[in-house]
């Protein structure tokens, strides 16, 4: 019970300090705020720029968005095993997806490495260096266990997705959108955890 009441507590705490940040205009002050803005906002005018056709064969691989233009995040973690069919199904996706490895392992680790509390600027640049550190050494295991020891060729497909004529067995069409996605998602991800980090301790920020 105790352990509700600190979450809520917390969750409230947040939101407070995210209207006391928008009361004052320290979002609008902050160049932290203005290069996430500025991230985003390119990111998304990339995006939107791109041909369907770019958007297919170099960020989604074909598979990832149906006739309708929408993109099935889920299938893009879980792919190539199905979710729903075993226990062993769900262990294969969290040892094997590198989005879910980079939630369940870069985050903590760079948050435990580098001090979230530190001054405010340093906190946001340092911590996305060492995530971007973190994802390099990941990718490197990774790729040795995924398509070197552990061979796609020799992995069943379960989600039969896109062009059936086109599915291919390789390390690429595994796992080449989830390395994209992460790669240009990771600064957002970690700004917003660093902020709420500091939100919750506000009280002993050291800038």
């Amino acid at each position: 019970m105790d352990e509700v009441k600190d979450t809520a507590q917390g969750s409230i705490d947040v939101v407070e300090g995210v209207k006391d940040d928008i009361i004052q205009l320290d979002f609008y002050k902050n160049p932290i705020f203005i290069t996430f803005s500025i991230y985003i906002i390119v990111i998304l005018g990339i995006y939107f720029n791109m041909s369907n056709t770019t958007k297919n064969k170099l960020v989604f691989s074909d598979k990832f968005r149906d006739s309708n233009n929408d993109i099935h995040w889920a299938d893009i973690i879980y792919y190539p095993y199905d979710f729903s069919k075993s226990l062993s199904n769900k262990i294969k996706i969290v040892i094997s997806s590198p989005i879910l490895l980079y939630l369940m392992l870069g985050i903590y680790l760079t948050v435990t490495a580098i001090d979230p509390l530190q001054k405010r600027h340093q906190a946001y640049f340092y911590s996305i260096m060492f995530s971007y550190l973190f994802i390099v050494i990941l990718f490197a295991i990774h790729i040795i266990i995924f398509n070197f020891i552990i061979s796609p060729e020799k992995t069943n497909i379960e989600l039969r997705l896109g062009d059936a004529e086109k599915v291919q067995k390789t390390y690429a069409s595994f796992y080449k959108t989830q390395w994209i996605l992460l790669i240009v998602f990771v600064p957002i991800i970690l700004s917003l955890v660093i902020y709420i980090i500091r939100k919750l301790n506000k009280d002993k920020l050291t800038n």
